[in-house]
Order: C-alpha cells, then sequence, then structure tokens
C-alpha cells in the first residue's frame, strides 16, 4: 500500500508495550486477509513491507497464458506486456493492488484483525508481567464505576474491584488513590481481567509488612489473622528476638504505624495479639483487656469454656459475638465464653443432674465434677476402668452409671417432640430455661433463637450448636434444659433412686426429697 506505516508501527510499539517485528507481522497479516477477502480464499498473495520507504504492499500473482480460463489466476500476454514488456507465455507475474481497490468490506476486514490481535498480544503482555504479582498490594487511580465495582488503573493495566472485595465503609471518587491486593489475574479471550480486594487476610498481612519494618525483615513474625472487614481484625505475632517486643514494633512510637493501617482500612479496629505456643495463654490474649477466670479445656471437640467475670461477659464476647468469633478464628479452638455465675449455675445443674443417677451420691457428685465430668457426654464417653478410679465408684457401679447417663442423655441429644397444644406454651424466651441468664439470651436473640420453640425446632444438637455458634457442650445442656422444661409442663416427674421429684426439683436442690412411690413417675429421666 502506498503509505508510510513508520509513525503507526512506533506509535504501537511505544504504548502497547509490543516488539516491532510483532507489530510488522500483524499488520501484514490483516493486508492479507483483507486482500484474501477481495480475490477469494485460493488467490495467491504476497504481502511485503518495506521498512526504509514504510510502504505496505500486496502483490497477487497471475500466469501470463495464450487464452484466459480462469481469470483469478491467469492473464493474457498482451496484458501481461502492459505490466512488464519482458513477460512471456509461462512466467509468474506478480501485480500489485492499490488501496483503492480493496473495497470497504476489505478494509474493515483489515482493521479488525489489527485491533484483535494487538489486544490479545496486549492481555498476553499484562497477564505474563501480573501472574506472578498474585498477592501484591498495587496503588492505582480509581477510573470509573462499571457494574457495581470500580476500574482502578494501576499503570500498564487496568483492574477491577468487585463490590464484594471491598471494604463496607470505603468510599472513593473518580481520580482518588486506591490500594488493593492482586486477588487473582485471570487470562480471557478479551484479554486479561486482574481483581483486586481489600477484604482479603492478606491485604492486612501486606499492609503490616509495609509499614513494620520489623515484620518485612523477618524480625516479628505474624503468626495468625482474623478479620471482619470493616469492623475488627486479630492479628497474632511474636518475635525472634527477644529484645524487640512484637506488639510494640506493630503499634508504632504514639500508635504511628497502626493508626496508618488503620486509615487505610477505613477505621477497622485492629487488636494485636502476643502469639503464644500454649493454647490456654493465647486465648487469654486473644480477648484481652478481658480478664479470664478459669478455662475448661475439651479436646476431643478441641473446645474451651471460657470463664469471666459477670460485668466483663458482654467485652469479651462482643457485639454479635464478633470478639470471641474472630479469637475462635485466630486461635483454631471453638471458644464459648461464660459468666462466673453462669458457670456456677451449669456446675449446680451438672451437680444435681448427676445425682439422679443411681449410685451417686453427693460427695461422688463432687468427685465427678472436679475430674471434669461435667455433663453427660463426659460419662458416657468414659472407659469404667477410669470412673473406678474414682473414690468409692467400682468397675461394676461404673458400668451401670454409664448406661444412665447414656439413657439420660438420648432425650437431649434428638428431635424434641411436641405436641400442637404444647407448641403454643413454647412461644416465650429463653430466659425461662435454667442457666440461661440476660447476656446469653441475648447472644441466642442475635442468631435468631427468640423463644423455645426456636430452639425446639432444630432437627438435633450437632445443628443448633452450628447454627447457634455454640460448644457442642453448651448446645447439649441447653437442649437437655428444654427437655426438662417440657417435661414440667406436660406435669411429668422424675424418678431419683427410690423416689419421686417433680421437674423443677431437677434443678433445685434444696427441693429434692425422698418421695414413696412412683406414681405418674418416667423410668430414666
Amino acid at each position: 500500500m502506498d503509505f508510510n506505516l513508520k509513525e503507526l508501527i512506533d506509535q504501537l510499539v511505544k504504548m502497547k508495550g509490543i516488539e516491532r517485528p510483532v507489530v510488522i507481522d500483524i499488520l501484514k497479516d490483516a493486508l492479507y486477509k483483507a486482500v484474501q477477502k477481495k480475490l477469494g480464499a485460493e488467490a495467491d498473495i504476497d504481502i511485503i513491507y518495506d521498512d526504509a520507504s514504510g510502504e505496505l504492499q500486496a502483490f497477487y500473482f497471475r500466469e501470463v497464458v495464450e487464452t484466459v480460463r480462469d481469470e483469478d489466476f491467469e492473464i493474457t500476454l498482451d496484458a501481461a506486456h502492459e505490466l512488464n514488456p519482458d513477460a512471456v507465455v509461462g512466467d509468474t507475474l506478480g501485480i500489485k493492488m492499490e488501496a483503492t481497490e480493496l473495497g470497504r468490506i476489505a478494509a474493515q476486514v483489515a482493521k479488525q484483525i489489527i485491533v484483535q490481535k494487538i489486544k490479545t498480544i496486549e492481555g498476553d503482555n499484562i497477564f505474563n508481567e501480573f501472574k506472578d504479582r498474585k498477592s501484591e498490594i498495587v496503588t492505582g487511580t480509581v477510573r470509573r464505576y462499571e457494574r457495581g465495582g470500580l476500574v482502578v488503573d494501576i499503570g500498564k493495566a487496568e483492574a477491577f474491584l468487585p463490590f464484594n472485595q471491598q471494604i463496607p465503609s470505603d468510599k472513593f471518587k473518580v481520580n482518588e488513590r486506591i490500594k488493593a491486593l492482586i486477588y487473582d489475574v485471570v487470562k480471557t479471550t478479551q484479554g486479561c481481567n486482574i481483581i483486586l480486594s481489600r477484604v482479603n487476610t492478606l491485604f492486612l498481612v501486606k499492609l503490616f509488612e509495609i509499614e513494620v519494618p520489623e515484620i518485612a525483615e523477618g524480625i516479628v513474625k505474624i503468626e495468625g489473622v482474623a478479620r471482619d472487614p470493616g469492623h475488627r481484625s486479630k492479628i497474632a505475632v511474636r518475635s525472634i528476638d527477644h529484645d524487640v517486643d512484637p506488639v510494640g514494633a506493630c503499634v508504632g512510637m504514639k500508635g504511628s504505624r497502626i493508626q496508618n493501617i488503620v486509615h487505610e482500612l477505613s477505621g477497622e479496629k485492629i487488636d494485636i495479639v502476643p502469639w503464644d505456643d500454649d493454647s490456654v495463654r493465647y486465648i487469654c490474649n486473644t480477648l484481652s483487656p478481658v480478664e479470664v477466670s478459669q478455662i475448661i479445656i475439651d479436646e476431643d471437640e478441641h473446645s474451651m469454656d471460657v470463664i469471666v467475670s459477670d460485668d466483663q461477659l458482654s467485652v469479651a464476647i462482643g457485639r454479635g459475638g464478633e470478639n470471641v468469633r474472630l479469637a475462635s478464628q485466630l486461635t483454631g479452638w471453638n471458644i464459648d465464653i461464660q459468666s462466673e455465675s453462669q458457670m456456677q449455675m451449669m456446675l449446680e445443674e451438672a451437680k444435681r443432674r448427676l445425682l439422679f443417677i443411681e449410685g451417686i451420691d453427693e460427695s461422688m457428685a463432687d468427685s465427678f465434677i472436679k475430674l471434669g465430668y461435667t455433663t453427660l457426654e463426659d460419662i458416657t464417653t468414659a472407659e469404667p476402668a477410669t470412673l473406678s478410679e474414682i473414690p468409692s465408684v467400682t468397675t461394676e457401679r461404673a458400668i451401670s452409671i454409664i448406661a444412665q447417663a447414656k439413657e439420660m442423655m438420648e432425650k437431649g441429644m434428638g428431635n424434641i417432640e411436641i405436641d400442637k397444644e404444647l407448641e403454643e406454651k413454647l412461644n416465650i424466651p429463653v430466659t425461662v430455661l435454667k442457666g440461661v441468664n440476660e447476656e446469653l439470651a441475648g447472644y441466642l436473640a442475635e442468631r435468631g433463637y427468640h423463644t423455645l420453640a426456636d430452639i425446639q425446632s432444630e432437627a438435633d444438637t450437632e445443628s443448633f450448636a452450628k447454627n447457634a455458634e455454640l460448644s457442642l457442650r453448651r448446645a447439649r445442656q441447653l437442649r437437655y434444659s428444654l427437655q426438662m422444661h417440657i417435661d414440667e409442663l406436660n406435669g411429668k416427674t422424675i424418678q431419683r433412686r427410690t423416689g419421686v421429684v417433680d421437674a423443677d426439683s431437677f434443678f433445685d436442690f434444696s427441693k429434692i426429697e425422698k418421695v414413696e412411690g412412683n406414681e405418674g413417675g418416667d423410668e430414666g429421666k
């Protein structure tokens, strides 16, 4: 073609970052397809680019013959002499095609090919550059809103910050600077998509690496992170240098380092926790400044019941259970927060429950509780030989105690059946259950358990524990208490040794007294 392409090629090389030979090949291929569109797929075509003159020329070839039978491939000798006086029959003559001969459709084909190929190569280049940069923090400029997200200019490419990867409190304007984590790099037929995130946990980690030199140098190590984007985060740190305080290093002089991170996260609160290889100390650290009175560990369920003073219960749990939930995520333990009064009530209830087992007296019940057998399940999972180590408990008595505990626990583990008449009576607050105070009731209400009917509706204890975010131990206690309340509403009684007591006596030891006979009594309650 009779026009200079040097300037166009130079611009493409500079703007798109594509090598010059590749740009030339793209233009040649586009012209080849355009000529082919004009002359047909069988046409013999050659494209030549002269870099010195900046000309891109297209030639199609015809064989010189005496009589033309196929105009697409042959040319008469007389016509050939007009192009080349030295042409003879049998020669193959290259004929230059002028741009005006291509027509609008062929020219449009060439344009589309150029645009598509440049876009594909540009996408490949971006993908190759960013594919190994996942989990890096980049700084860019907000260009526009699109599909609820933000298109961000990060230099050589545009990235996309989806709505669900934005911190809820984020508010960015067009042309405003923004930091985000490269969450994913996806190659598509349209090029390359770079996905950003500001809610990913790694974004918080990377911000600490930027703001805290001790972390970047490896002196302070991040051992765990739990995050509720936009609200609160907990990050556990430790130092490999005894002279360096890991928490102080992260906070910085007058809180300068942590404030920079909080500002970047749109006001998200951050708790910096000293990591400890001792699980109990670690959990106490995660709940600081709340003072922990006692911790009960259940290794089998990998859970801990954390006891705090009554006035610190709401702080330990946090708004909507956020504090305890993040502590559980950070430590990997299922944590159940209880107040001292709740624990005392539960221990009294546990003792009363144990006293309904044939063969257990008060002193023996105290021994069971001191050794950690505070629930019926604790007893059912114990070996007879283990229980027989308790004073006054023989192997035969241990076997009997375990059997009775299993029978009693079956009521609290399965689905609690009620009739229609009783159903209406369960539409009352959960506070009527023994062991449920206002704090626990509020915690349950935030998870949708406002009435006894809400708890009863769960298919089983495991589902209740999961949905209410409770330990299995606490869920069993509540379900068992509910069953006792239902028995009370039904007027049922509970057998204890040789006597019968009403359901309320089950929770109030002061009211338990032996009664002759067993009228209306249910075995194994």
